[in-house]
């Protein structure tokens, strides 16, 4: 599944709006930085303000009352989040996952506002955007939400694994638009467990590695054109 296609975002700003009761049918989370949002959902009232992140569940209803607020907002898919929660727990029997309805948690808005950047920068690639992607939403399934991430499994690989894994990297043109999910067929894991198990064995990710083989390339290059 291609992450990306399963999230929209926009930056977005009212003044003085007032928007009657409404659902949508997908996930919203919205990192507020300006301004007061006065909302009610289903639970509570809220007066959120800068540097928090507001959250709608799918088909909770909620309004707002003459709020001027500015917020980063990303609404991916349920199907993305599922896919996401069952590659973790490697359980197609993920029942309807409910975010909290506010989150302050430092790290988690950080995650954000990188998961953010990410979609709006256009030279981004598959990589980066599939490691951004479930490394945000990996974060506030475990702490913010009704996943119980006690059950995940314990999926790891061998040294060997790993190691055909890198040979089909390396063997890849370095320009190649690789994704997790390319990588991670070859040795037959998921796309999270095999991000969790390359960080663990080589101390940094995908990306980040194929990003140090291209500076490397072009530090050859110019070494070469000097002689």
């Amino acid at each position: 599944m291609e992450l990306k296609q399963n999230v929209s975002y926009i930056n977005n700003k009212f003044t003085n709006i007032s928007i009657p009761k409404h659902f949508h049918e997908e996930y919203s989370l919205s990192l507020i930085y300006d301004g007061i949002h006065r909302y009610e959902n289903e639970k509570n009232n809220y007066n959120l303000n800068s540097g928090i992140i507001q959250v709608v569940n799918p088909y909770e209803f909620h309004t707002t009352q003459n709020s001027s607020w500015a917020y980063l907002n990303i609404m991916p898919t349920t199907t993305l989040v599922n896919s996401i929660a069952k590659d973790i727990l490697q359980n197609d029997t993920i029942n309807t996952i409910i975010f909290k309805s506010t989150i302050t948690d430092i790290k988690a808005i950080e995650l954000f506002q990188v998961f953010f950047r990410t979609l709006e920068n256009e030279n981004i690639n598959k990589l980066e955007i599939d490691t951004v992607i479930i490394s945000f939403f990996e974060y506030i399934l475990k702490y913010h939400s009704s996943f119980n991430s006690l059950n995940t499994p314990n999926i790891t690989c061998s040294k060997k694994d790993l190691n055909r894994a890198l040979e089909y990297i390396n063997d890849s043109d370095i320009n190649d638009n690789l994704s997790l999910e390319n990588i991670s067929s070859q040795i037959g894991i998921s796309k999270y467990h095999f991000l969790k198990e390359f960080k663990r064995y080589i101390g940094i990710t995908p990306n980040q590695y194929i990003q140090i083989k291209k500076i490397n390339k072009t530090k050859e290059l110019i070494h070469d054109k000097s002689f």
